[in-house]
């Protein structure tokens, strides 16, 4: 009985504790709860201020990438077309550049490009694209008139091709003003978009101008003139290449040494999906050099006087609602010699057993500035035939003494500067809105030498060019 008294106490101390236990567990548990209310709380708050943040960040600093995976398979075929043949080093004879048919390696080829925008201000953006491109071109030269010349396995190029700020004016007026300077957008161009599937690169028409540059850029809106959307463009600036390497293909694709660029451009909306654009460039002091091997250089090369090149434009969008886009483009170039002269021919040497040059016997790698009019004509469709596919095909054709400011066009072959006939035909499948695949074919016939090129006398070549393509391409 002692006992029982001995552990009443310690028992009815126990029970009271397990009572305080339970309050001490629930009380625990309320404040857990308060506690995870609390963190979701801040959470929930912090998920909101990395939002708030990370839209602060981007409507003032915003990147974009892009990524073109692409290969060509390519024939290429001439006949005789060099009156002289063109001696060797040992002072032979050797027919080297005609002739000639061959079917080429498998080239594969990768572009990054990665874009930058910047909102300084209401009034004021910054604009920024670097550019990488890496090809094996260079192990199979995708180039006849670069055949002979030796070259290591595959190239890389490194560049910048957009930095530029665009500054308002007048916003608020029946007139207002862009004034846009720094390394501009004058590459890839209308209407070339279409078969990339993505907004126009260029405010200028790519048959007339299509070239790297910097300088300035100075855009009146003329809308309340005219009704429909309408610009006014004037630019002063200095061209220049992006590094070789980026090129893959450079046959037809000179080396901007000099030229003075002065221009005026046009475009307006006669309907919503109707776009009419006429612009006039003039090249002043024009001097460029060829691609003919790591040679040549500016020093082969003078300052041959101006060309100038006019043009025109008509770009019709889902036409009818149909989802048919046609476009249809012209320009006439006209060159103004000062009576220099470049030539990149093969001589002999005085007294000497031996020849002294670059290139060839033949006279159409020498002369002076072209001043025959030259004309070209380039016109195309793309209609989309679901919302996924879509097919397109396009047509240029360049004269004899047709001279094409393109040196920096982004398509692969600069196909515009060709004179005569190129036509390509494409399927194109939009997997998503960031990604696409296309699939293509081109032919083109080279009816005269020097395409691209701003000298010489052309005569007649012949030569023809398969090539089939698959390219992957994504942006963001």
């Amino acid at each position: 009985m002692r006992f029982l008294f001995l552990f009443l106490p310690l028992l009815l101390f126990a029970d009271i504790s397990d009572q305080r236990i339970k309050l001490l567990e629930e009380r625990i548990s309320q404040l857990e709860n308060e506690t995870n209310s609390t963190l979701s709380d801040l959470r929930d708050m912090g998920a909101v201020v990395d939002s708030v943040e990370r839209k602060t960040f981007t409507d003032i600093l915003d990147f974009t990438p892009e990524v073109r995976l692409r290969f060509d398979k390519m024939h290429y075929e001439v006949g005789q077309f060099e009156p002289i043949s063109t001696p060797s080093a040992d002072s032979t004879i050797a027919r080297n550049r005609d002739d000639f048919e061959k079917n080429f390696g498998l080239a594969s080829s990768v572009r990054f490009r990665l874009n930058m925008h910047a909102n300084a201000s209401d009034n004021m953006s910054f604009h920024g694209r670097v550019v990488f491109q890496h090809s094996t071109q260079s192990n199979e030269r995708l180039c006849v008139l670069s055949r002979d010349i030796k070259s290591s396995g595959s190239i890389s190029g490194l560049d910048i091709d957009r930095a530029y700020f665009d500054y308002k004016l007048n916003t608020t007026g029946e007139y207002p003003f862009v004034f846009s300077f720094g390394v501009l957008p004058t590459s890839g161009g209308i209407p070339m978009q279409y078969a990339e599937v993505r907004a126009r690169q260029s405010v200028f028409p790519a048959l007339v101008f299509d070239m790297d540059s910097y300088g300035l850029i100075l855009t009146s809106e003329l809308t309340h003139l005219f009704g429909g959307k309408s610009f006014l463009r004037a630019i002063a600036a200095q061209a220049y290449t992006l590094d070789s390497d980026i090129y893959p293909y450079q046959c037809n694709r000179e080396t901007i040494d000099n030229a003075d660029i002065y221009g005026l451009y046009f475009d307006t909306r006669l309907t919503q999906h109707v776009l009419f654009s006429a612009g006039v460039n003039v090249l002043h002091d024009f001097k460029a050099h060829p691609y003919l091997g790591p040679d040549v250089t500016a020093d082969n090369a003078d300052n041959l006087g101006t060309m100038v090149t006019f043009g025109l434009g008509l770009d019709v969008e889902d036409f009818a609602q149909s989802g048919l886009s046609m476009f249809l483009h012209t320009a006439v170039s006209h060159g103004h010699s000062n009576g220099n002269n470049d030539s990149y021919k093969t001589d002999p040497m005085p007294g000497e057993l031996g020849y002294t040059g670059v290139f060839t016997a033949s006279d159409y790698a020498t002369g002076s500035l072209i001043t025959d009019p030259g004309y070209s004509v380039y016109t195309g469709f793309l209609y989309d035939m679901t919302s996924s596919w879509t097919f397109g095909g396009e047509y240029n054709y360049g004269s004899k003494y047709w001279f094409a400011a393109t040196q920096g066009a982004e398509d692969m072959y600069n196909k515009l500067a060709t004179r005569g006939h190129v036509g390509e035909g494409y399927l194109i499948w939009k997997l998503n809105r960031n990604l696409f695949t296309k699939v293509g074919y081109m032919y083109a016939q080279e009816d005269y030498t020097g395409s691209g090129w701003h000298f010489g006398e052309p005569i007649a070549k012949g030569g023809k060019q398969q090539v089939g393509y698959v390219q992957l391409n994504a942006s963001f």
